[in-house]
């Protein structure tokens, strides 16, 4: 069976624009430069993984297509620190505030060299298991060892024309003494409290001014200063430019707030153009992931970190939850609502997709598939894979083994892989049951029919025929055959579907809805379920 003809999955999409782009260099056989990063001033949120996952992913493909390439991804540790997240010490580092990041301690629990290390480890925990090309490195390092110097000077050559260049894009006017550029004070260690007041084309005098800004406070010291090999940084908008220029950036994606008229991004670009001469990288604009609507913070700790995201979910999971939808789409993730289920769900029916399992199969949803995989370059097997909703309910009823169901449902005993997989999924079914689940996913049996249960005629005949067809001992008592007499009972009765399946789980669990019922019913013994029919419709 051929896969239906289907649009190309964003990934390639994207990587044709690219490849159409940058055609010269490809040719040449010159790598291109992919790049992103994260400013390590706290944990680091589940959103800004996404960055992480598209440029990695359109990494992946363009080497797919024998594009040779590399993804850098920036660790900023040489940003100042300019918040405090809530789950720090708020005395022991006010005093830090306003310092590099990379001068900052680490809490005194932690092993880490430095603060922003501490964050550093936990991405890299987090990004690694989902087998990305990132290639890792700090900010401060390269302006230590130099590779910034020529576009400092550069930039506080041109800072008239940066000044004006901010104030066309955004109006976000600079005064006419600004320059572009935050020195380390030589008597306090801040540099979120500097003002460069002079450059002479070798040196820059300094002021740090107590009240520059609300979250640090300056100690007043002026000097005299070579603003080169990491004495000082280029503000971001401008650094940003900078980096493009001195790491040869080809492409490079930010959020929907960079990449609006008049953001960062269109300043950045334009002192790229005009003021480094280097073209404005290829742009692969994304929107937010939410958790329950609501953005997130890295400084300031709100919403949900990535590894507390990452731990809920295996690496294939997580890829997916970033690659489903294309990158200028929102999304929403709610550990207590219903998107781990659903996700679980969607990568078993993709599954199905890409083994052509599916009536109708569907080349971009077998393609997302593929590219989940963490190995994608390596044979992905057809392991049988029980549904996580149905896992749901199995691992809630002490009466059920789970590997015993699960053979029950594939219809023959599980390989090894198989069972493998049934623990890994369980561990995480588990895990969502007891942290997060509704209560629409507690299971409780019921010891007996609910006394309050109400059944109209109709439904009392359709369910004495079921006890009657389940009682015969010639029925094989499994999901299947169980399933197929409901629906002939449904057939011949001409009951709504609603009224004879809602009783059943009535019945059993005092709801109206549960696990696939013929399965369902199939984990109890027969003549307790003719029992509870008998006793229903007396």
């Amino acid at each position: 069976m051929q896969c239906k003809l289907a649009l190309m999955f964003w990934a390639d999409e994207i990587a044709a624009e690219i490849e159409e782009r940058f055609a010269d260099k490809i040719a040449k056989k010159e790598p291109l430069i992919i790049r992103d990063e994260k400013t390590l001033s706290g944990r680091v949120h589940i959103g800004s993984i996404e960055g992480i996952v598209i440029h990695g992913l359109v990494a992946q493909v363009l080497s797919e297509k024998g594009i040779a390439n590399e993804f850098l991804f920036e660790l900023n540790e040489f940003d100042p620190m300019d918040g405090l997240p809530v789950y720090v010490d708020q005395d022991e580092y006010k005093k830090h505030m306003g310092k590099p990041l990379f001068t900052v301690p680490a809490p005194a629990d932690e092993s880490a060299a430095d603060y922003p290390s501490v964050f550093g480890e936990e991405l890299k925990e987090v990004t690694e298991p989902m087998g990305l090309p990132i290639s890792f490195y700090t900010l401060h390092q390269l302006y230590e060892a130099g590779k910034f110097n020529d576009v400092i000077k550069e930039a506080l050559d041109n800072a008239s024309k940066i000044r004006t260049i901010y104030l066309e894009v955004s109006g976000g006017g600079k005064p006419n003494d600004w320059y572009p550029l935050s020195v380390i004070c030589e008597k306090c260690g801040k540099i979120g409290t500097t003002q460069v007041t002079g450059w002479d084309g070798n040196d820059v005098t300094y002021q740090c001014k107590p009240g520059y800004v609300e979250w640090a406070d300056g100690c007043g010291n002026e000097g005299k200063t070579s603003p080169f090999d990491g004495n000082a940084k280029l503000p971001w908008k401008v650094d940003w430019a900078a980096k493009w220029k001195v790491l040869g950036v080809n492409v490079e994606g930010c959020g929907k707030d960079h990449s609006a008229s008049g953001g960062s991004r269109e300043v950045a670009a334009r002192i790229s153009e005009e003021v480094f001469n280097y073209p404005n990288p290829f742009d692969i604009p994304y929107e937010w992931l939410n958790i329950k609507g609501k953005s997130m913070s890295s400084s300031k700790g709100v919403g949900s970190s990535a590894k507390e995201i990452a731990d809920m979910l295996p690496p294939k999971l997580l890829k997916l939850m970033m690659i489903r939808k294309k990158p200028n789409v929102s999304f929403d993730f709610d550990p207590e609502g219903k998107t781990i289920p659903n996700l679980f769900d969607e990568y078993d029916r993709l599954s199905d997709h890409y083994f052509k399992r599916h009536k109708e199969p569907y080349e971009a949803f077998a393609r997302t598939f593929q590219l989940t995989q963490i190995s994608p370059e390596s044979k992905v097997a057809d392991n049988w894979q029980m549904r996580f909703s149905t896992m749901i309910f199995a691992l809630q009823m002490p009466h059920l083994n789970l590997e015993d169901e699960a053979a029950k449902l594939k219809g023959k005993a599980l390989t090894q892989a198989e069972k493998t997989d049934l623990t890994n999924r369980a561990h995480y079914v588990k895990q969502w049951i007891e942290n997060f689940a509704p209560d629409e996913y507690k299971y409780n049996i019921l010891d007996e029919p609910p006394a309050d249960l109400e059944l109209d005629e109709d439904q009392k005949n359709a369910l004495s025929k079921l006890k009657d067809t389940l009682s015969d001992e010639s029925l094989k008592w499994e999901g299947i055959e169980i399933h197929e007499c409901i629906h002939k009972v449904k057939e011949e009765t001409g009951i709504e579907p609603k009224k004879i399946f809602q009783p059943l789980y009535q019945i059993f669990l005092g709801r109206t809805s549960g696990p696939q019922v013929g399965w369902f019913l199939s984990t109890f013994d027969r003549t307790e379920v003719v029992g509870r029919l008998g006793e229903a419709t007396k």
